[in-house]
């Protein structure tokens, strides 16, 4: 109870968070920067490039191929310009297969963005799943209706069918 399996995402449209899911959350040697964003990173860090140098989790990058979801969206979020078109060339780089990026500004929530985008689509939110690994994200979405699980749900994956 608790892990997803593929049963669960089978033709769901799953938004996925990038930091913490679908790449580590460690830059530079560190989880926190004292002068930096809310995120960890520095704006130095931000300006050097640190999205583009960081490796993805080949671990999500499996998952994602064998999920069988409807459509896999990326739902994430950012503290600049910079960081947003970074992350844009990253993604491609690394998850080209996905339907849809979005990427907001911190200052908005991210279950509102989903709502939004599930409103202008016209998708019923019984078919969508949400991943991230901020609890407080999880939380304020499943409020909303929104079905979440927390990254940790698929530290099984490779085991769902024994």
């Amino acid at each position: 109870m608790g892990m997803i399996t593929m049963n669960d995402t089978r033709n769901k449209i799953v938004f996925w968070d990038i930091d913490g899911t679908l790449a580590s959350y460690r830059f530079n040697n560190h989880v926190g920067d004292p002068k930096g964003s809310e995120n960890g990173y520095s704006l130095d860090e931000v300006e050097d490039g640190i999205f583009l140098k960081r490796n993805p989790s080949r671990f999500m990058q499996k998952v994602l191929n064998e999920c069988q979801a409807k459509q896999n969206i990326i739902m994430g979020h950012c503290f600049n310009e910079k960081e947003r078109k970074d992350k844009f060339i990253w993604l491609e780089k690394h998850y080209p297969n996905m339907s849809d990026i979005i990427l907001t500004f911190q200052n908005k929530p991210k279950y509102l963005t989903i709502l939004e985008y599930c409103k202008e689509k016209n998708i019923d939110l019984k078919n969508i799943i949400y991943v991230d690994d901020v609890l407080s994200f999880l939380k304020e979405a499943e409020r909303n209706g929104i079905c979440s699980y927390h990254i940790s749900s698929f530290l099984d994956w490779n085991y769902q069918f024994i």
